[in-house]
């Protein structure tokens, strides 16, 4: 029997691999149409396999918090910091970004320097990312993929245009199916995976949630779909991933699970993409379900049902092959009596669902009332088996 290729060898043609089929989506050919389609699919596959050893582990239940770039810059954010180590909590993602796309940090490349010089609101922060490991914490760096109004203005050419008129589409979009694009976020990427993060967490690694009939953009329409377009530069950045050893997630919308409309609309497809990345982080807050969405009757202010049946079809849809791991609304939008309720009875949701992991996210980074979520506890399989069908709607 032959023994398995050196690994070098199998992550150059990963690597390969990944940046051909690319280049096959932009010139207007499908891999659907060649006959190795499969075995090329194998092949990425197990080059997958071979590397998983390489890639850092997590905790066996991450529980963390968000923090915006200038959160983590400030004082206030030590504060968070220590209370998150306090109350038993081992994980933060953090902005790369300064909101609008502005790098916080000062990128190397010499080609980002030129579109996105950076900023110095995060100096020093190969030895802060440092710290936060010496504490115990996992590290998570949050990048926002084709939202970029900073980078827009920059390069205007990067942006979605109008089919008719020819005018831009809302400033803040990148076209995800343009190679100057992909190219340039990858290019943040390595910069990221080199700065000592534990895993790179794409945001809005999707198209915009519009109406496309009136959209153009580079890919060729009638050939291929925005899914096609987010998972192949998932593929991409996972070859980067792995070259890098950090772990790759996506965020995706809560309701991408629901139908087959949603995810068709903005190009995440939830299955497949649990093909490619390590991690899935559904934004299932009960504020972007409105009440009576598919028979759940009170989603804001009774958020267990909408929760736990969304986080359960997002295992469903993922097969074993990605973790699911949910952002828990942390913020009072469309609550009538927030508090410390509002977390827990969402973690419990998940919890129930089968999942062990949480991230709380509060665009302001207020997280008293959510500390005490931090006591609950993933319930163990047998535990799961007993939960009553009342309790699971």
């Amino acid at each position: 029997m032959l023994s398995r290729p050196p690994k070098i060898i199998i992550r150059i043609l990963f690597s390969f691999l990944a940046f051909a089929s690319f280049n096959v989506l932009v010139s207007g050919f499908s891999l659907a149409d060649l006959s190795l389609t499969q075995s090329l699919k194998s092949v990425w596959q197990k080059a997958t396999h071979v590397f998983a050893e390489e890639v850092p582990q997590k905790p066996d239940s991450i529980r963390g918090i968000y923090l915006t770039a200038s959160t983590f810059a400030s004082p206030h954010g030590n504060v968070l910091i220590t209370k998150l180590l306090e109350i038993g909590g081992n994980a933060v993602t953090i902005d790369i970004q300064a909101g609008s796309g502005l790098l916080a940090f000062r990128p190397q490349d010499e080609y980002l320097k030129k579109i996105n010089p950076g900023s110095d609101l995060l100096v020093d922060l190969t030895e802060r990312v440092k710290k936060l490991h010496d504490q115990g914490l996992y590290v998570i760096a949050r990048h926002v993929v084709f939202s970029q109004p900073y980078i827009t203005s920059r390069k205007p050419e990067w942006r979605v245009k109008k089919k008719q008129s020819g005018y831009y589409y809302q400033r803040q979009w990148l076209d995800p199916s343009l190679l100057d694009v992909q190219n340039y976020n990858l290019k943040v990427m390595r910069e990221v995976a080199d700065l000592g993060f534990d895993e790179i967490q794409f945001d809005y690694i999707r198209f915009p949630a519009a109406d496309h009939r009136y959209l153009n953009y580079a890919y060729d329409e009638t050939k291929f779909t925005r899914a096609d377009i987010i998972l192949d530069f998932l593929r991409r950045a996972k070859a980067i991933a792995i070259e890098k050893k950090i772990q790759l997630s996506a965020d995706v919308y809560g309701g991408i699970v629901w139908g087959n409309v949603d995810w068709a609309i903005v190009g995440q497809n939830p299955a497949e993409m649990a093909k490619i990345v390590d991690a899935i982080y559904p934004m299932t807050y009960p504020s972007h379900f409105g009440n009576g969405y598919y028979g759940h009757p009170n989603t804001h202010n009774a958020p267990y049902s909408i929760v736990n049946d969304s986080i359960d079809l997002f295992i469903k849809a993922a097969n074993g092959n990605a973790e699911i791991r949910p952002w828990v609304q942390g913020f009072p939008l469309k609550v009538n009596r927030f508090g410390s309720w509002f977390m827990e009875e969402q973690i419990n949701a998940a919890f129930d669902a089968g999942v062990n992991d949480f991230m709380i996210w509060s665009p302001g980074n207020v997280y008293t009332l959510s500390w005490p979520s931090f006591a609950l506890k993933p319930k163990a399989p047998a535990a799961l088996a007993e939960i009553p069908a009342a309790v699971k709607p």
